[in-house]
């Protein structure tokens, strides 16, 4: 073990200097995270594997994807080790994980020549070269590990929409999270688009044309784009969807309740111009908790479209507030200024991640995850971390070795989630021994990374969960 970690040491070592030396600008100085970039590749890959066989042709290639990922993060992270490479140049070796994309696509999902070598190109160059690109356009805001999984998210993404949308539009989706879905991959491909056009346009950064650009496209694309592939208005489906229900109905004034609660707490902290503390800034977990429970146990799909919808608003404030576009922007940068921590630099990347990490689960292509690992976001930085912070920043008195983190705080990491599993398991939430046993360890195993690792904690610790109790 020792041999290992000298030699991981040594490479993260090689490849900082080498972004250094490019004028990469990385977001720690000693720590890459290199064993963050594979997780979203390898749960892709473990969730198709999981599956019977009436897996779906989304969750093939998103599998499939997900081992040409493994490979992209491999060749990556060999050339960035070499000596004098240029990191911002397309190197050679990132044809690799093209080759094989393309080469299991023709054999395996039966695509056609051309559709196969599209897709090879494109999720082997963004996995690899648009992951250097990533750092460089947002400098200091991502760890290499970091920005790896942020990009293979990406691909996922744009792979499963550009796979699934041209399939609803010739066969409009009956189910509702099929619909759910068609729905939030629109509206995601909207804000980001939105994103890309400001970006690259000065011109779009204004008050009057930016409003111009979100209304008019929401209303000449996004809307009739939707129409057509659901055969139906969607704005009318989701108000018959959401007030179908009394569960619905209820579900929903209670999370509007804890919106309020979140709110109130954010418009207090601006008000008083007060620092927010660790204490504070997890009031926010704790709320997310008590959404994200009752939605995962009885209204998934609920929860699924709700999830999507909120990482768009969510993006779309963030816009506003780097853009300082009113009414709302100063005000946003304020809050910013206020709740922001050491891992957040131009980009409030803390809430995204957040809502990311606890929906990772949700939003991968199975219909037949169980309980516990669906929870896996909500265990790790809703429960886990949340209770780490608060015990550790009040009573943590026994430091970890080279380490801010404290001992007490692991214990009630360790100690809160599995007092979760085991309550989940005293209701039958639980389907085996042998999954609770799993999820212990699990617990122990991912409560100790948390204590060690530099990495943003709501982006690693929901997938490794993740994997530990898929695997």
């Amino acid at each position: 073990m020792e041999i290992l970690t000298r030699h991981y040491d040594v490479l993260e070592k090689r490849i900082l200097s080498s972004l250094a030396a490019n004028d990469l600008r990385h977001r720690t100085i000693n720590c890459s995270g290199l064993w963050l970039g594979p997780l979203i590749g390898l749960s892709a890959l473990i969730t198709f594997l999981k599956e019977d066989t009436s897996y779906s042709e989304i969750c093939l290639l998103t599998g499939i994807a997900g081992g040409s990922l493994v490979i992209s993060c491999i060749c990556l992270y060999t050339r960035l080790m070499t000596a004098n490479v240029a990191a911002k140049d397309f190197h050679v070796v990132y044809f690799l994980p093209a080759i094989m994309l393309s080469t299991l696509f023709l054999l395996l999902a039966n695509k056609g020549l051309l559709v196969s070598v599209t897709w090879g190109l494109t999720v082997g160059s963004l996995s690899t070269w648009g992951v250097i690109q990533l750092m460089s356009n947002l400098p200091g805001c991502f760890t290499l590990g970091e920005a790896t999984a942020v990009m293979h998210g990406i691909v996922l993404f744009l792979l499963s929409t550009f796979t699934n949308l041209p399939l609803r539009y010739h066969l409009p989706p009956i189910h509702d999270n099929d619909i759910a879905t068609a729905i939030l991959q629109v509206i995601i491909l909207y804000i980001l688009a939105i994103c890309m056009l400001c970006a690259n346009f000065p011109k779009l950064r204004g008050p009057t044309q930016f409003y111009l650009l979100v209304i008019g496209m929401l209303l000449v694309i996004v809307l009739p784009a939707l129409h057509i592939i659901l055969d139906q208005s969607p704005v009318l489906w989701i108000l018959s969807f959401v007030f179908s229900t009394s569960d619905r109905i209820l579900l929903l004034l209670y999370w509007a309740g804890c919106l309020f609660i979140a709110s109130v707490a954010v418009v207090f902290q601006v008000l008083r111009n007060s620092q927010a503390t660790t204490s504070v800034r997890k009031i926010f977990h704790v709320l997310a908790v008590m959404v994200y429970i009752p939605g995962l146990i009885w209204q998934p799909t609920f929860l699924y479209l709700a999830s999507g919808v909120v990482l768009t608003l969510f993006s779309l404030i963030e816009l506003l507030r780097i853009l300082n576009l009113p009414p709302l922007g100063s005000f946003l940068q304020d809050g910013f200024s206020l709740f922001a921590d050491e891992k957040d630099s131009m980009i409030s990347l803390t809430p995204l991640y957040l809502l990311s990490g606890l929906s990772a689960t949700l939003w991968m292509p199975t219909e037949s995850m169980g309980l516990l690992p669906l929870m896996s976001g909500v265990l790790t930085i809703g429960i886990g971390d949340t209770a780490a912070s608060l015990v550790g920043s009040h009573w943590g008195k026994h430091k970890w070795m080279e380490s801010e983190k404290s001992i007490e705080g692991t214990i009630a990491c360790v100690v809160s989630q599995l007092i979760i599993i085991f309550g989940l398991a005293t209701f039958g939430y639980v389907e085996s021994t042998s999954l609770l046993v799993r999820s212990v360890c699990s617990v122990i195993l991912v409560s100790l990374v948390e204590a060690r690792t530099e990495q943003v904690d709501n982006l690693a610790l929901p997938f490794l969960m993740y994997l530990c109790l898929t695997f």
